[in-house]
């Protein structure tokens, strides 16, 4: 069973991506893949972060990141009628925002091998 609470966001988003796709989409094999990608996204946030993985960001970064991800949503339902799609890339959106951060992990990992 999930211990913290990104594990437990990452059940929650990974079961609501698989049941929009078997019950609205019907199917199976994307949506299980589409919600392995969203766990494991949950899980390594967990993983890489000592503390709370979104206060390594500034808060323009999560801005802009929230708005592109809400853009990426927006016109995965509207345009692309695609929600599974729109989804997975708000996720991948805020998961590199946070990669990426000057303070994010990849910034201390390197910091510890300089």
């Amino acid at each position: 069973m999930p211990s913290t609470y990104w594990e437990r966001v990452g059940v929650v988003l990974a079961a609501l991506v698989l049941g929009y796709a078997v019950v609205v989409a019907q199917n199976v094999l994307i949506g299980v893949l589409l919600a392995a990608v969203v766990y494991l996204l949950a899980w390594l946030m967990h993983r890489l972060s000592p503390g709370r993985p979104l206060d390594n960001m500034s808060r323009e970064r999560t801005v802009v990141a929230g708005v592109i991800s809400l853009v990426a949503v927006a016109y995965s339902v509207l345009i692309a009628a695609n929600v599974l799609l729109g989804v997975v890339v708000a996720a991948v959106v805020v998961f590199v925002a946070w990669v990426t951060s000057p303070r994010g992990p990849v910034a201390r990992w390197l910091d510890q091998r300089a």
